[in-house]
């Protein structure tokens, strides 16, 4: 009877124990996978994060760069406006330039061809009434009358040449210094163009 007692206290102590370990050890496989499974969870979060930090900085880059292109091109189109502006101004100024040239050479030009004659007559005037004109001396007064007709016609293409020459220094000359100012002011231009970038 005892040995029997004994016998089944034996087997229910191993039999609680045979339990006590199976339970335990389902409990520690479903604690790990649900360990791991957590752990997955978390990289997945932080890979995802980490995708979405991407995309936006590559965003903002994007946009960065369009604003940055965006502010080339106008400022390039200010520029090319500007010098289109000032090209125009210099050649309005040169025409005026060259149209006020023009008209006070053709105004002095008038003005000496007027003097010139007025003293052509005033000079014939003088040789005319100066000189007693007789059958042997008309010839002489012909002769001194042709020559300073001659004098006077000379002096008159002289002084238009000169007049003509002059001007047309003068034009080349202002064209040549509206060049060079140009050129100056669009290099100019390009310099502080490339400085500021």
């Amino acid at each position: 009877m005892c040995l029997c007692i004994i016998i089944t206290i034996n087997e229910l102590i191993y039999y609680l124990q045979y339990r006590y370990f199976h339970q335990h050890h389902r409990y520690q496989r479903y604690h790990d996978h649900h360990h791991q499974h957590n752990h997955h969870l978390i990289i997945i979060i932080i890979i995802i994060i980490i995708i979405i930090i991407i995309i936006i900085i590559i965003i903002i880059i994007i946009i960065i760069i369009i604003i940055i292109i965006i502010i080339i091109i106008i400022i390039i189109i200010v520029i090319v406006i500007v010098i289109i502006i000032i090209i125009i101004i210099i050649i309005i100024i040169i025409i005026i330039i060259i149209i006020i040239i023009i008209v006070v050479v053709v105004v002095v030009v008038v003005v000496v061809v007027a003097l010139v004659l007025v003293l052509l007559f005033s000079l014939h005037r003088i040789i005319s009434s100066s000189i007693v004109i007789s059958s042997s001396s008309s010839i002489i007064v012909t002769i001194t009358n042709n020559i300073v007709m001659v004098v006077i016609v000379v002096i008159i293409i002289i002084s238009v040449i000169i007049i003509i020459i002059i001007v047309i220094v003068i034009v080349v000359v202002l064209l040549l210094v509206v060049v060079i100012v140009i050129i100056v002011v669009i290099v100019i231009l390009i310099v502080n163009n490339f400085k500021s970038f």
